[in-house]
């Protein structure tokens, strides 16, 4: 009897760890959602600029967006300016279409891409995911983007550019100022919801995945499951003595 309590205790430590979110920032290394399958927002082929909703392959878009925002194409000053995918020298690279799409240094063949300028574009999804990726351009720390999920979690500018190594500078149009984004949460979402409070929040090659994001213990839960199972053969030792 005694060793199954501390089994219980060992188990109920284990199955509330708490749970947590995470983004991981590239400035040049593309990144995936952690899911297999992911949904995979395409944008080619749309006429732009363009704030008609979207029907996609397991997505719909939606825009509240100012005229010549929603979905664009290359540099327009002062509205938007293409997100940078790579470098080569000091020659900016930019996605050619969308998730997983070739770069290329021309700008004129870069693809498609999201510009909320100051309102609001919504993805929503048709089944719950756990991981999105994209391209978050030229990183400004009014740029929003929030999950649907239980807690509404909001992935700030500011929360990117601190998780980029090398970031250059807020707001940077070049090499430097945008970044490959993984974010990865345990309670699923079915909304990304992006804003900026300035300028515009440019986004490429976005796609999303379903599965789950698992924790490590920490430190303090994996030392008390280790007390616990000690506990348990010493306890499990000292039965088979007495019999």
């Amino acid at each position: 009897m005694r060793v199954s309590i501390l089994l219980s205790i060992c188990l109920l430590i284990v199955t509330n760890v708490g749970k947590a979110d995470m983004i991981t920032a590239s400035l040049f290394t593309p990144q995936a959602p952690t899911g297999t399958a992911p949904v995979l927002v395409d944008l080619d082929g749309i006429t732009v600029p363009s704030d008609a909703t979207i029907n996609g392959t397991g997505f719909t878009i939606n825009f509240s967006v100012a005229a010549g925002q929603g979905v664009v194409q290359g540099t327009v000053e002062p509205l938007h300016a293409v997100p940078v995918g790579g470098v080569t020298g000091t020659t900016p690279e930019f996605l050619t279409g969308g998730f997983g799409s070739m770069l290329t240094s021309n700008i004129a063949d870069s693809g498609n891409y999201l510009s909320t300028g100051t309102g609001t574009i919504t993805i929503t999804f048709a089944e719950p995911e756990t991981s999105l990726a994209l391209l978050w351009g030229s990183i400004d720390s009014s740029n929003s983007l929030m999950l649907n999920d239980a807690a509404n979690f909001d992935v700030t500018g500011t929360l990117v550019q601190a998780a980029a190594a090398g970031f250059i500078s807020n707001g940077f149009q070049g090499p430097g100022g945008s970044a490959y984004v993984v974010i990865d949460t345990d309670t699923p979402f079915t909304t990304v919801t992006l804003t900026s409070g300035v300028v515009s929040f440019e986004s490429a090659g976005i796609a999303a995945a379903s599965s789950p994001f698992s924790t490590i213990p920490e430190p303090s839960n994996v030392a008390l499951i280790a007390t616990g199972l000690l506990g348990i053969v010493v306890l499990f030792r000292r039965q088979m003595a007495r019999q």
